[in-house]
């Protein structure tokens, strides 16, 4: 993780990306309107191209029309003088209807004209009407002379009259010709140009479009950069938050995973050194219910503030709850025992009564093959063992713990999840009765699990901070199996003191599951094991909880630590085992007989019956029958024996034949005194 990491992240700026994305769209949107409107207007142009064009055709079109027109007529006229000068033997009747046909033809010509010509052909239209109508009458005048025979006359009325009409007609004529002419001649030129212009429009339309869009589209694209380049420096942003935790601005688990794998390479690429190490605020939950939680997150800042302050080359991340992580890259065994030394000692002054538990490991090549995370793990859990407020080095314990890695983490999860594991009972004698007092209950995990058994299946719980979920899948397979005992037997449930005291754990309902299972509360001993016996007062008030309603209590593993001896001297318990490590110690040792004395005065005052464990041998066995406290005879000291001498643990039904061969042997004995004989082979 770069150091940035270790500085609040700037906050980020949300409003840019969205402000240059609302802009682009924006653009966006107005380059396509563009775009369509000036398709728009080129279309727009062509059609009033069109219009432009229709129109001039129609008005070549109508200036045809009024030349055919007048065309049409001056051919009318001109049969009309064919008739008039047709030869003077013809009658006059013929001669007259003739011209009448010819003046209809003409009248017909000039219909035809007059209805389709406009507004500025009315005035030819009235001359043209007068100027026939006189040319009409001098005609039929001038022929009826004609066909009289009266050639003078006829020649005067055409010379005076015909003609000047015929002439007039004829200018007309020829002005409505020339008028069409000029007319058609305009409207192509106006078509000729409109053609022009419209090249023109459409090009300088498409030429202006195109500028804007490619404007636009510029300015679009920057725009879409700018937002591309504002989402990126977001999302880069939004990534780094991501890898940050919000409370001490720390990088998170995801941070430390990928930085962790990276520097491992690096290391293991380059040959540097590099130290890990995990760093646990000791009972945190237990300064959270006293103070609060304000408090601890108070607490939690002042722990990110002080890891940040440590060498600019550290990498610190918190991890879980209240578990840190600090990565001390090419840094030497000393100067990593130094760091953390000041961590520790900052802490101290500064945590509001706070402690810190630091295990660490200096990698190895050869441990950077395998599981380093474990290893460092493994040195917290020593630290934390050991009191808290420690820092422990793995180098320092390498040859006294197990390191389990994540494969074996994930099969105690199995075990958990899916309830692969068995119940075997092992007896507990009564010394005096030479009769079964009970029977302990242990769980054995599933054999292809590859668990070398219970020990580690609970040693991995704890570290993954599993174990109420593994007791509470051993008591529901306790239960289940107890219908392998002879009836009316008692059950010792082994119970880790974190379960006890765990927030899930409720004594009403473990007594309703007890009932449920068909077995009274009385015939139920809860032992508790002596594994980091932590929130004493709670385990002592769940204790007496159970023990109110008709649950008895027994303590185990008493004498291998001082943990027991606390929980002993503040709780009364129905039944005390001793650890075997002390009592074989004791046959040899008087330091151990003196606790053992100890343990002995506490449970004669407080009436506990005493069970010496592990059991193996006739002479643990006959140690064990005698130790009592000298001083008072009355008092028998130890009562119970178990052990593989007296039986080994039986899965499924127990043999009832085997009880009846170990009953036998150990009241032999006890009649006996010490015989020397070896008692039976353990069934």
């Amino acid at each position: 993780m770069s150091s940035q990491r270790q500085v609040s992240p700037q906050r980020v700026e949300r409003a840019a990306p969205e402000r240059l994305g609302a802009r682009a769209a924006a653009f966006n949107r107005f380059y396509i309107v563009l775009m369509f409107a000036t398709i728009l207007g080129i279309g727009g142009i062509g059609m009033y191209a069109r219009v432009v064009s229709q129109q001039n055709g129609e008005t070549v079109a109508r200036a045809d029309d009024r030349a055919n027109g007048a065309h049409a007529m001056a051919a009318t006229l001109n049969r009309e003088q064919t008739v008039v000068h047709s030869p003077t033997r013809e009658v006059a009747a013929p001669r007259l209807r003739r011209l009448g046909q010819a003046d209809r033809a003409f009248g017909r010509a000039f219909a035809e004209f007059a209805a389709d010509g406009r507004a500025e052909d009315a005035a030819y239209v009235r001359e043209l009407r007068t100027q026939h109508d006189r040319y009409a009458t001098h005609t039929r005048a001038a022929a009826t002379a004609f066909a009289g025979g009266d050639l003078r006359r006829a020649e005067l009325i055409e010379a005076r009259d015909v003609r000047p009409s015929l002439d007039a007609m004829r200018r007309t004529f020829d002005a409505i010709s020339t008028d069409s002419i000029a007319m058609s001649v305009r409207a192509t030129e106006n078509d000729r140009r409109g053609d022009i212009a419209l090249e023109w429009m459409i090009g300088a339309a498409t030429t202006i479009g195109v500028i804007l869009m490619i404007g636009f589209a510029l300015l679009l694209q920057r725009y879409q950069r700018a937002a591309v380049k504002a989402a990126g420096a977001q999302l880069a942003a939004l990534e780094q938050a991501a890898l940050t935790d919000n409370l001490t601005q720390l990088g998170n688990h995801r941070a430390f995973s990928d930085d962790f794998a990276r520097e491992i390479a690096r290391a293991k690429r380059n040959g540097h050194p590099l130290a890990l190490a995990l760093i646990d605020v000791d009972d945190f939950k237990a300064v959270n219910d006293l103070h609060g939680h304000s408090h601890g997150d108070e607490v939690l800042t002042r722990v990110g503030e002080h890891l940040r302050a440590l060498r600019q080359e550290d990498r610190s991340y918190r991890v879980g709850g209240d578990e840190f992580a600090l990565l001390l890259v090419e840094t030497s065994s000393s100067a990593a025992q130094a760091v953390l030394m000041r961590l520790k000692q900052a802490a101290q002054d500064n945590l509001m009564g706070a402690t810190l538990s630091i295990g660490y490991v200096n990698l190895t090549s050869g441990q950077l093959e395998h599981e380093p995370y474990e290893l460092a793990d493994s040195a917290l859990y020593e630290a934390k063992r050991r009191g808290r407020n420690n820092i422990v080095c793995f180098d320092d314990i390498t040859d006294d713990v197990n390191v389990f890695s994540p494969r074996k983490a994930e099969l105690v999860r199995r075990v958990i999840a899916e309830g692969l594991l068995s119940i075997a009972f092992q007896p507990i004698w009564d010394i005096e009765s030479a009769s079964p007092l009970a029977f302990e209950a242990l769980a054995r995990p599933a054999p292809e699990l590859g668990l070398s058994g219970p020990q580690e299946a609970f040693d991995i719980a704890e570290r993954i901070r599993q174990v109420y979920e593994l007791d509470s899948v051993c008591i529901a397979k306790t239960l289940a199996a107890a219908s392998n005992l002879p009836g009316g037997s008692t059950i010792f449930i082994n119970v880790s003191p974190g379960s006890l005291s765990h927030p899930d754990f409720d004594p009403n309902a473990f007594v309703a599951a007890v009932r449920a299972a068909g077995i009274e509360p009385d015939r139920v001993v809860i032992e508790l094991t002596e594994r980091r016996i932590e929130n004493v007062a709670i385990i002592i008030q769940r204790a007496r909880a159970l023990r109110s309603l008709g649950v008895r209590m027994a303590l185990d593993d008493t004498g291998s630590g001082h943990a027991g001896l606390e929980i002993l001297s503040k709780l009364s318990v129905d039944f005390v085992k001793i650890d075997r490590s002390l009592l074989v110690q004791a046959v040899d040792d008087r330091t151990a007989r003196g606790v053992l004395a100890g343990i002995i005065a506490i449970a004669r005052e407080t009436g506990s019956y005493l069970i010496a464990e592990g059991i193996e041998n006739v002479a643990l066995l006959d140690f064990a029958c005698d130790a009592h406290d000298a001083r008072n005879l009355t008092f028998l000291g130890i009562r119970g024996v178990q052990g593989y001498l007296l039986g080994r643990p039986e899965l499924g039904q127990v043999n009832v034949h085997a009880l009846e061969r170990h009953h036998d042997y150990l009241k032999t004995r006890r009649r006996l005194g010490h015989p020397q004989e070896i008692g039976p082979k353990a069934a």
